[in-house]
């Protein structure tokens, strides 16, 4: 492994800007300050992406004037170079990222128009104003899979399980693009009722009255499928390795360190490494054991929080039971995920990472270059925030800079 050097992902993107009436603006990448691509896992089901632009006043006249069919389309082509010397040199290259969105622009007071290059009709040529430049910022979204995820779900199914219900209530919907891991729930239902809901909330249903995972379920439109995820950290991927250099390193080599002549892994420094432990407020709020009580069948689940109360003496607290009348049966696996998720919360930051890896059902394993730091660490994690910010470094390439929110369950 050779340390000397400092390897990295940078990106090379290509943006187009489309409109009504074969409009095609094609946005030099010096013209681009950043793109943000923005993933809150756990609290949104579509990423929110940023374009920050300065370009010629042009621009901004013409995205304002079609406003209503800004499109968007943009491929940043990756690969590992090499950053030690002056200008970097490419090594491999990694997996690219493409976006084919629709756009969106604030147009209220819009401070000018394409009338304005005009006089009785003719267009003036030696406006000093031609060539000035102007900030945009423009937003991308699905707009195809957000308002089909809004349409009516089919309200009953007979003899059926859930996996053929749900990927019956997409292909109804026109989205085919899925990637859904193995439910934990097989079993085939005589028959199941949905109410009158999109679904968006139709998910919702299922995920509370039947149960898809035993710890729970995450749902993402992201810019390349839509997932239906385990949230599982041990869903049977193969961990993201984060190697966490210790603090009598230095150099700044966060981004890609190199293991052999085609294998790297993400780096970062020490600093950007920060463990969050809440075990003791959790012990406050919670018994060592939950309890779920069917109030139809009076069925009881019972499990224990081992992950909270392993290395303490039981407290005497006794929570209320969770009461309940689905056919849920990972009511207490679901529960005691999301309290294991809050002992321990670890944000990490770097630049240069092959952020083309981290989805939603990407795993993580933090390997740390001091062991007494990574004694408590040796665990997979999971990303419920994600967010990539591609800044313009020189000749049209762009580093992104990662910050991650990890938990584990």
């Amino acid at each position: 492994m050779n340390n000397t050097e400092k390897y990295g992902v940078l990106y090379k993107p290509h943006l187009v800007l489309t409109g009504s009436d074969s409009i095609k603006l094609n946005i030099s990448s010096s013209d681009i300050v950043s793109i943000a691509i923005i993933n809150n896992y756990d609290t949104m089901t579509y990423p929110i992406v940023r374009f920050r632009l300065y370009t010629d006043i042009n621009t901004l006249q013409v995205l304002s004037e079609n406003h209503d069919d800004i499109g968007i389309l943009c491929n940043m082509s990756g690969g590992v170079y090499n950053l030690s010397n002056d200008s970097p040199i490419l090594v491999t290259p990694t997996q690219s990222i493409s976006i084919s969105l629709k756009g969106y622009i604030e147009n209220k007071n819009t401070p000018t128009s394409t009338m304005d290059q005009y006089v009785d009709g003719i267009k003036k040529e030696n406006d000093l104003n031609n060539n000035r430049k102007v900030s945009i910022e423009v937003y991308g979204y699905d707009d195809r899979v957000v308002h089909m995820m809004k349409q009516k779900s089919q309200s009953i199914y007979r003899d059926t399980s859930l996996l053929t219900v749900i990927t019956d209530m997409f292909h109804r919907a026109n989205i085919y693009d899925l990637k859904i891991d193995v439910f934990d729930n097989q079993t085939k239902y005589e028959q199941i009722l949905i109410p009158n809901l999109n679904i968006s909330k139709s998910l919702a249903f299922l995920d509370t009255n039947y149960g898809l995972y035993k710890k729970g379920t995450q749902i993402f439109g992201d810019i390349d499928s839509f997932y239906i995820s385990n949230a599982d950290v041990n869903n049977g991927t193969k961990p993201l390795p984060i190697y966490v250099m210790s603090t009598k390193t230095v150099d700044d080599n966060s981004g890609m360190q190199r293991l052999d002549k085609s294998t790297y892994r993400m780096t970062t420094m020490f600093p950007n490494v920060s463990v969050i432990s809440e075990t003791d407020i959790e012990q406050i709020m919670n018994s060592p054991e939950v309890v779920a009580v069917n109030v139809k069948n009076l069925r009881t689940d019972t499990n224990r929080l081992n992950k909270l109360y392993r290395n303490k003496d039981d407290i005497t607290i006794n929570t209320p039971d969770k009461l309940h009348c689905t056919n849920n049966e990972f009511i207490t696996d679901t529960y005691i995920a999301r309290v294991n998720e809050k002992i321990t919360r670890v944000d990490v930051s770097g630049v240069g990472f092959d952020v083309a890896k981290l989805k939603i059902n990407t795993r993580y394993n933090l390997i740390f270059e001091s062991p007494i730091r990574g004694m408590s660490m040796n665990e997979f994690y999971r990303a419920t925030y994600v967010c990539n910010v591609f800044t313009n470094l020189d000749s049209g390439l762009f580093v992104a800079q990662t910050t991650m929110n990890l938990c584990s369950n």
